[in-house]
């Protein structure tokens, strides 16, 4: 079989995949235990190649075995769907096959990185952007803290860190790669300062500046505040412009992460949930989430224009790669990478395909769906909304469990229930020390069938097990 013969076996097997997505009959999730994936999969190389047609064989055989993400019962994570023209995109980006460090390279790559760095920092209202793509929403933290770290101690690139012990103030309900960055950067998950938040998981303003003003005796130096612009669980949006005034008041670098939320700023109707963006310093924003942009798509935004050039200057010693003068499109000079896919790409095909009014009504339609959703969850008896929704996150639960027993117990019990059966994928959290389960409504297959089948699910795995069916004892359960 030669190459064309054996590409066009790969584009029907795409074909055939691509087609049934959004099948409702078919499940989300075939579960497997490890020990029966790898076998389906044979997953074991050996000396020699195989022939063409097993190869097909197990391309298929993994997408078969792959959670379907595009699926209209998908509603686990932050992340989900699949558009044609996200998937060309990603098609093109694998053909190109190329890194965008320096503009001899790529030169098609990086005139449309700089665009969409320009499109996505227009809408912050910032006068002027800057920024760049990377690997993920955890790495564009990073980046933040690091131009955060740099501005207060500008010398610590060339002559490592001074010993000043740093604090950084975050929401209680903000994203895990804050302390992952606090590590990496050598801050200290210790100089994590988790705020208090409200009843709808929003940083209160009054304990920042009380928080603030306990560092400022303490033996470690305040450098950055970081608000969240819809967080992981309950989504919801940190008052940036009351942060702000802190931040300006305190000499403070103000980073909002939006990872999720920014794409509320293409709505009319819900861009409020950011007013204040426009006096952040940097701000992180992932298109793969509710923009349905495939895996991975995440920018780094800041009105600083020069700070990425600066706190990725060591890369002026990399003589070997930038032989062109004009350090402008050169966008390896402002990366923590220098190897780096053009995931702007997709998103540029995306923008193209739908339109900046086509983000706005993805967005008014996946708060309408929520909305639908939260009133669907209001009117049964058997559940409960465990938080005031701002965004897309629904949090809820089932409030029965058996004999009285731990009703957290019951929900976890519940949620594993229904991913094994395999019809919904849905994700489960805690909000203090409750057990919820957290739709999110960021698939663009995603419509009122979907809501209501899965309010139907819950209902009928609850009815299951409190009739003892698949149910431990109470006993067992602890």
């Amino acid at each position: 079989m030669s190459g064309n013969q054996f590409l066009e076996g790969v584009f029907e097997i795409v074909r055939e995949h691509f087609r049934n997505r959004t099948d409702r009959d078919l499940p989300v999730r075939t579960w497997r235990t490890p020990e029966e994936l790898a076998e389906i999969l044979d997953v074991a190389v050996g000396a020699e190649g195989v022939g063409v047609d097993e190869v097909l064989h197990s391309i298929n055989a993994y997408l078969s075995e792959c959670v379907k993400t595009q699926h209209p019962h998908f509603l686990q994570p932050l992340w989900g769907g699949l558009s044609e023209a996200g998937l060309a995109g990603e098609i093109a980006t694998v053909l190109s096959n190329t890194s965008i460090y320096t503009w001899e390279i790529a030169p098609a790559a990086t005139i449309v990185e700089k665009e969409m760095i320009a499109a996505l920092g227009m809408l912050t209202g910032w006068n002027q952007v800057d920024g760049t793509f990377t690997s993920g929403g955890s790495n564009s933290n990073m980046l933040a803290l690091l131009l955060a770290r740099d501005k207060i101690i500008p010398n610590a690139m060339t002559e490592g860190a001074d010993g000043t012990k740093l604090a950084v103030f975050v929401s209680a309900e903000s994203h895990y790669s804050l302390l992952m960055s606090a590590h990496v950067l050598g801050i200290g998950m210790d100089g994590v300062i988790k705020v208090e938040t409200d009843e709808m998981g929003r940083m209160k303003p009054a304990m920042l500046r009380a928080e603030i003003e306990k560092i400022n005796h303490s033996e470690r130096r305040a450098f950055c505040v970081v608000a969240t612009a819809g967080t992981t669980v309950r989504g919801a949006f940190d008052p940036i412009d009351e942060i702000a005034d802190i931040c300006r008041d305190e000499n403070l670098w103000l980073h909002v992460d939006a990872a999720l939320g920014a794409p509320c700023l293409f709505s009319n109707r819900y861009k409020h949930l950011m007013d204040g963006i426009e006096r952040a310093d940097s701000l992180t924003w992932d298109p793969h989430k509710l923009m349905g942009v495939p895996l991975t798509c995440s920018a780094l935004l800041t009105p600083h224009l020069g700070a990425l050039n600066h706190t990725c200057s060591y890369i002026k010693s990399a003589h070997y790669l930038f032989h062109e003068p004009g350090e402008e499109y050169d966008l390896g000079r402002k990366s923590l990478q220098c190897g780096r896919r053009v995931d702007a790409l997709k998103l540029w095909i995306e923008w193209k395909s739908c339109g900046t009014s086509g983000w706005g009504k993805r967005v008014d339609e996946y708060v309408e769906l929520a909305t639908e959703l939260e009133q669907l969850v209001n009117e049964n008896p058997s559940l409960q909304l465990m938080t005031e929704r701002m965004f897309t996150n629904v949090c809820l639960r089932h409030v029965c469990s058996p004999d009285g027993g731990d009703v957290n117990v019951f929900n976890e019990k519940l949620r594993q229930k229904i991913v094994r059966d395999g019809q919904f994928m849905v994700s489960i959290a805690k909000i203090g020390e409750d057990t919820v389960l957290r739709p999110v409504i960021c698939n663009p297959t995603i419509d009122s069938e979907s809501l209501k089948a899965f309010i139907e699910e819950i209902c009928n795995v609850g009815n299951r097990l409190l009739s003892g069916d698949d149910m431990e004892t109470h006993a067992r359960s602890h």
